[in-house]
């Protein structure tokens, strides 16, 4: 089971990684506009459209990131005065209405993206983008962030159980 923890956190650490570089990706694309815009009256069809791609992709992909650090919204007023014994079991019920949202977002958003691939999909703007690998981010997304989840409650359950142990 420790090997599954540790596979998934390398996993989430492996793709946090690579999502710290994307805010500084939509600020070189929106500078860039701003420069051409400003200076030499060029102004782009594409790079508000990408930045909003870009953006996306990092809310859809980061989820998993901020799951493992804990770092999502919680009821800290009632959850934070628990103890880890009461913190795991108010997770355990919980949990199944994180699997259950999370399961739905994954397999509605496979449909949605896969349809648009089909279609071969595209941005209704000037530019056109293709929009299906932006739209394939929900399901990986949603993927990640339930690998996540079941990785942290299986750590809190061993923690749980270790210091059970530990107190005998």
């Amino acid at each position: 089971m420790q090997d599954f923890i540790r596979g998934i956190n390398r996993i989430t650490e492996w793709s946090g990684k690579i999502l710290l570089w994307f805010p500084w990706v939509v600020a070189g694309i929106i500078m860039w506009e701003i420069v051409l815009r400003t200076f030499f009256n060029l102004p782009t069809l594409w790079a508000h459209e990408l930045s909003l791609m870009v953006f996306g992709a990092l809310s859809i992909l980061g989820g998993a990131y901020a799951h493992k650090d804990r770092a999502h919204v919680s009821m800290d007023l009632f959850y934070s005065h628990l103890s880890r014994r009461r913190k795991l079991i108010m997770d355990l019920i919980t949990f199944p209405f994180f699997l259950g949202f999370c399961g739905l977002l994954m397999w509605k958003g496979w449909d949605f993206a896969w349809r648009s691939t089909l279609l071969w999909e595209r941005s209704q703007s000037n530019w056109a983008p293709l929009i299906w690998p932006i739209k394939m981010t929900i399901p990986l997304g949603a993927l990640l962030i339930i690998l996540q989840g079941v990785s942290n409650l299986l750590s809190d359950i061993t923690a749980v159980l270790a210091e059970k142990e530990k107190g005998k």
